[in-house]
């Protein structure tokens, strides 16, 4: 009797998303519905709510997995580097990397993009027509189909005759399956339609989120895409705090599969909080309700706001009540830190020589690229 056939595919999912990661890629092949698993919606839902993330640094000349071993920082955590990079593209070349369902999007700069899964060694480099000037900094796809179709995100910030901006840019939406681009050429950007940090866009949903700033309110909020309406829209405020100044550090990330989290610490006194949403993230921002999920006040902690010469702000994620942080120390070299209460730990990434490395969090996954097949010219 074949594997599939003694349990239920809910029962197997639910088994396979608690594996390790080493054997989830072993697994994969033992038949095909096992296989076919990684095409559920709801398996995939469940796994990124389980697994533990690790870090990816991307380098002038390399991009690296960092994943952390033995989360216990009394025993001593250690960490395992691995290369990752792609064969045939320098990584001079690429002007942002994102993430998306275990898929890193790669901008290709003025020359398309590439998408590619390096857990299962596949990628594919892809220049559509008429998009040279774009950049391509996310990927996600419409929410409210019943089969997931990815779609690439790209704009271009236009300038009129005197070299200003014009408020609202041209957007790219690159259809996976079709193997087509359709353009925005008035994509309403809204009141803060300043460009964000390419690396820190996060896809959540199959949409994009990142956060903004209102020089005029002074306040922060997280800004979207919705693939399904093609437009931009402000989701939700994020709270305040008039005893701190976290006017500096606000980075967002996606926690424990289905809430948003984010990580703040003020610039003078360098106490670090950590917000996480209350209830699970649907489509309607408004309704978002934030609280506190652990906070940071250790003598001597460092700043965690380096972003010189290129590098990234800082990556980090929540595991069983400790903070794990990938970042730039004050001399450029990358590091980690682990905080646990009142105690720190700096590990640094000795095998990583470049400076000022931008860094992700990232949850590998075994699904192939959702690329429809293409000849050889997609390849530079």
């Amino acid at each position: 009797m074949a594997p599939s056939e003694q349990l239920p595919l809910d029962s197997v999912g639910e088994i396979l998303c608690r594996l390790p990661r080493n054997s989830l890629a072993r697994l994969r092949v033992v038949c095909k519905q096992w296989n076919a698993t990684w095409e559920d919606r709801s398996f995939l839902n469940n796994y990124f709510t389980h697994a533990r993330p690790q870090f990816i640094l991307r380098t002038n000349s390399e991009i690296y997995s960092v994943d952390i071993i033995n989360l216990n920082l009394d025993h001593g955590s250690q960490i395992d580097v691995s290369e990752i990079g792609l064969d045939y593209i320098p990584c001079k070349m690429i002007t942002s990397l994102v993430h998306c369902d275990g898929f890193f999007l790669s901008d290709m700069f003025k020359r398309g993009f590439v998408i590619w899964n390096p857990w299962l060694r596949q990628s594919r480099w892809v220049v559509p027509e008429d998009t040279r000037e774009y950049r391509f900094c996310g990927i996600g796809y419409d929410n409210t189909r019943p089969e997931t179709g990815y779609k690439i995100f790209g704009f271009c910030i236009c300038f009129d005759g005197t070299r200003q901006l014009y408020p609202n840019p041209k957007v790219a939406i690159y259809d996976c399956k079709s193997d087509a681009c359709k353009f925005i050429v008035n994509a309403s950007w809204g009141k803060d339609w300043r460009v964000p940090e390419l690396d820190s866009i996060v896809s959540f949903n199959g949409n994009l989120y990142w956060v903004a700033y209102d020089s005029k309110t002074c306040e922060h909020f997280i800004r979207s895409f919705d693939f399904s309406k093609e437009m931009f829209k402000t989701f939700c405020l994020l709270p305040c705090n008039e005893e701190e100044d976290f006017a500096i550090t606000q980075v967002l990330a996606v926690f424990r599969g289905d809430r948003f989290s984010v990580l703040r610490q003020s610039y003078m006194t360098r106490k670090v909080e950590i917000l996480v949403t209350k209830h699970k993230i649907d489509s309607n921002g408004e309704a978002v309700v934030w609280k506190s999920l652990m906070k940071v006040s250790i003598p001597d902690f460092p700043r965690l706001q380096q972003k010189c010469f290129g590098g990234s702000g800082p990556s980090y994620f929540v595991d069983n009540k400790m903070l794990f942080v990938c970042t730039s120390d004050e001399t450029g070299h990358p590091c980690i830190y682990i905080v646990q209460e009142d105690v720190f730990r700096k590990i640094s990434i000795d095998s990583v020589v470049d400076r000022w490395s931008s860094c992700l969090t990232y949850i590998p996954s075994f699904v192939s690229i959702p690329l429809a097949q293409r000849n050889n010219k997609d390849r530079l």
